[in-house]
């Protein structure tokens, strides 16, 4: 509406501007014929004839020709320089045309002022175009980087796989039945560490194509936390690091979930503090009733810079490289979050570098 208004006034005063301009070039050019026809031949009748009788019937002709000559001009080299800046655009070219520009860093003003709102909204989605690029590369990288990942993830568990069949099928050795239980164990492990694979990738599927359920049930959020704890206090990496699990609250605080999967989510935020801290970290869970109900996952580990923190529910990053090992696809935050919000819930993330990480897990308490 900004827009249409500039350029019906813009319209209103060219009009009284070609007006203005066809009645000075009708009297100056009347004017300068009128005194150069008597300077040649010194005879004022045949000025005033030509003047009258030639002149002013095509002068006016003349002028506004002119005067859309000039307009044109100065009116078209903005519109023919959108034209070019939206050309660049539609090619992929998310940045304003050099042409006409001054060697200055300062942008190209328009010279129709009605043109102004034009250019503010071109340069915004300029802008925002180049954002959108840089952003789709770097998810474009982060995707091979994670596809890798993956690929290296499912080969290790498979090379054992393979391998360990392959001895057990070999007639070259009698193998004691002591060995083939170690085997077949090794086997089973290596399995199920590729089933999980699988089943975050399923689950991932499942939630971009909108198909998960949840089968809701009421229960003591406080008891179902604390029954989390104790399993994961029996985890062998948990003991191997040496790390402390606590819950600090008690209280009976009923809520309804889906038990399987707010248990995976949990499970996903704890296992995430306990495979990327040092040997004894100390990690710490509380539940607690506000005005909404609150977990809150902390430890006193390593922390994250900017770039982890920025990325930690990004399903494509995983923050490690693919030649040290993992415990599964990189994805258990992403589907802990995806969890959490099909609970109505949200997640934040707190944490400072070699100090510390504290997750705040929030959910709506059902007041009926």
């Amino acid at each position: 509406m900004k827009v249409k208004i500039k350029l019906s006034l813009h319209f209103l005063g060219s009009l009284i501007t070609l007006f203005i301009f066809v009645f000075s070039m009708i009297v100056l050019f009347s004017t300068l014929f009128n005194h150069l026809i008597i300077w040649f031949t010194s005879d004022e009748s045949i000025a005033t004839y030509f003047v009258n009788q030639i002149l002013l019937p095509i002068l006016p002709y003349l002028a506004v020709i002119l005067f859309c000559l000039l307009y044109g001009w100065w009116i078209g080299s903005d519109f023919f320089y959108i034209l070019d800046w939206i050309l660049l655009l539609s090619k992929g070219v998310y940045h304003e045309p050099n042409r006409m520009r001054k060697k200055t860093k300062s942008h190209k003003k328009p010279r129709f002022n009605a043109y102004q709102d034009i250019f503010i909204q071109l340069r915004t989605l300029t802008e925002t175009l180049q954002r959108n690029e840089l952003e789709r590369k770097e998810l474009e990288k982060m995707r091979k980087e994670w596809t890798a990942g993956i690929s290296h993830d499912l080969k290790t568990p498979l090379t054992y796989i393979k391998g360990y069949s392959y001895m057990l099928s070999s007639d070259k050795h009698e193998w004691s039945e002591k060995e083939k239980q170690k085997f077949t164990s090794l086997i089973r492990k290596q399995a199920i560490h590729m089933e999980n694979i699988i089943e975050d990738l399923n689950t991932v599927f499942h939630f971009d194509n909108g198909q998960f359920p949840l089968s809701l049930q009421k229960r003591d959020i406080t008891q179902f936390v604390h029954d989390i704890v104790i399993e994961l206090t029996d985890n062998p990496l948990v003991k191997h690091k040496n790390i402390s699990i606590k819950i600090n609250t008690n209280h009976f605080i009923p809520f309804i979930f889906d038990e399987q999967m707010l248990k995976r989510a949990l499970n996903n935020l704890i296992m995430n503090a306990i495979i990327h801290n040092p040997a004894g970290t100390e990690i710490m869970l509380s539940v607690e009733k506000r005005d909404h109900l609150v977990i809150e996952v902390s430890d006193n580990g390593v922390g994250m810079n900017n770039e982890t923190l920025k990325n930690l529910f990004n399903r494509y990053y995983r923050g490690t490289s693919t030649k040290i090992p993992s415990e599964g696809t990189g994805l258990g935050m992403s589907i802990a979050k995806q969890l959490i919000e099909a609970h109505q819930g949200s997640i934040t993330v707190e944490s400072t570098l070699h100090e510390g990480t504290v997750i705040y897990v929030s959910f709506k308490l059902d007041t009926n």
